[in-house]
């Protein structure tokens, strides 16, 4: 039998802690960056790290997703290092800002990365003092995805991520209460759970995105299985 299998575009919606990316000194535009990338996983804190997980770079205006997107196609033409990106979202001093997210690439090569953006006519906020604050980020991304067995999927790209499908949206604050209860209740409780959804050709496929490591199939059933419980009950 074929394994379903989905290529699609959708966001990803999880918190994090930010803070100032400290490690470029003399680059003039606002760089945050997670303490925590994966901060529902244990033991993956950034401040020993040579190099970041991720990073995101505030623009200046909102610029549409596709202007984005084209321009990191454009980038990715002529910058000589690796590196992957998606347009998204978060808040600034309680206020919603345009980011353009970058993974893979060590801090030393960032403002040269800035350089080419402008060159495109991607523009970014000036550097500016910020202490640390948790914030909603919301990525926009290509997904792709494999069904291990009914609405359990594995990411095609990145081991460490699965998709446990749920039959609705949720409002975060829902979201979060349901994903602590379900681990207050789960002896392996080492997992990061985010929130997202990818376009399909029935429509909107909604489904929990968990980061595991050491990941296990009978964990994976059991945690859908709860989320599944909780909706139910909502």
């Amino acid at each position: 039998m074929t394994k379903k299998i989905i290529q699609s575009i959708g966001n990803i919606t999880k918190k994090e802690k930010l803070r100032l990316v400290e490690q470029i000194g003399d680059c003039k535009s606002l760089i945050l960056e997670s303490t925590e990338p994966f901060p529902g996983y244990h033991g993956t804190t950034v401040p020993d790290r040579l190099d970041p997980d991720s990073i995101f770079l505030v623009t200046r205006y909102a610029y549409n997703d596709d202007r984005i997107i084209r321009a990191i196609m454009a980038v990715k033409k002529t910058f000589p290092f690796r590196f992957d990106a998606a347009p998204g979202s978060l808040s600034l001093n309680n206020k919603p800002v345009n980011i353009i997210r970058i993974k893979f690439l060590p801090y030393q090569h960032v403002p040269e990365l800035i350089e080419i953006f402008q060159d495109h006519e991607i523009d970014f906020m000036k550097k500016r003092r910020i202490n640390p604050y948790d914030s909603l980020i919301k990525i926009r991304k290509h997904f792709r995805m494999e069904e291990s067995v009914e609405g359990i999927y594995q990411d095609m790209d990145t081991k460490e991520f699965s998709y446990l499908q749920i039959p609705c949206a949720m409002r975060w604050n829902t979201f979060e209460k349901i994903t602590m209860q379900i681990k207050y209740n789960i002896k392996d409780n080492n997992f990061d759970a985010a929130m997202g959804h990818v376009y399909d050709a029935n429509g909107l496929l909604d489904f929990v995105r968990i980061y595991d490591k050491n990941f296990k199939l009978g964990k994976l059933i059991f945690i859908r299985n709860k989320y599944l419980d909780f909706i139910g009950k909502l």
